[in-house]
């Protein structure tokens, strides 16, 4: 019975000894096993310290450390949090500020078209006006060819042909010359 309880209360002593250890992540404590594994993915070191009375830190300096680096983490997804917004609103201006261009692209051509269409209305009309005036023209120059000729024929004597010729060659050189691809069927 003596051994038992000599046993039980060796058990007692070990079971109740402080065996507590931290790891260090460079200069620190690691806060959780997350920055442990992070770090340790990183160096490929992580450092185990046990602690006791003489290298033992006090318990406000260490949370003071895991505090710290808490902070800083938050300001770490603060700024990244931060700095993906800023990349989505730019992104959305680049986006808009593209569609503000094909829109005014496209305005820009429906009113190059818009002003085609003008120039080539007002260009047939002037053509239609310049083959009216053409029209009359000729009709106006046939009348007065007509009645030339014949001024010219009555005048000139049957007799002397050379005048009658002069006359023609005369009245043909304020003509233009005949189409010759112009084929009566």
């Amino acid at each position: 019975m003596k051994y038992l309880f000599f046993i039980i209360s060796c058990f007692f002593l070990i079971s109740c000894s402080n065996n507590k250890s931290v790891y260090w992540c460079g200069d620190h404590a690691c806060i959780n096993k997350k920055e442990k594994e992070a770090y340790f993915k990183k160096t490929m070191i992580v450092e185990k310290r046990i602690l006791n009375k003489k290298n033992k830190q006090s318990k406000s300096e260490i949370e003071r450390i895991k505090k710290r680096i808490g902070l800083e983490q938050k300001e770490d997804v603060k700024n990244e949090k931060k700095q993906a917004k800023a990349a989505r609103l730019k992104e959305k201006r680049k986006l808009k500020e593209q569609k503000e261009k094909a829109k005014e692209a496209l305005r820009n051509e429906k009113r190059r078209l818009k002003e085609e269409k003008k120039l080539a209305k007002q260009i047939e009309k002037n053509e239609k006006n310049k083959y009216k005036e053409n029209k009359k023209l000729i009709k106006k120059n046939k009348t007065n060819e007509k009645d030339t000729i014949k001024s010219n024929i009555l005048l000139t004597d049957v007799t002397e042909f050379e005048k009658v010729v002069e006359g023609i060659i005369k009245r043909n050189e304020s003509k233009g010359f005949p189409d010759i691809n112009n084929i009566p069927n």
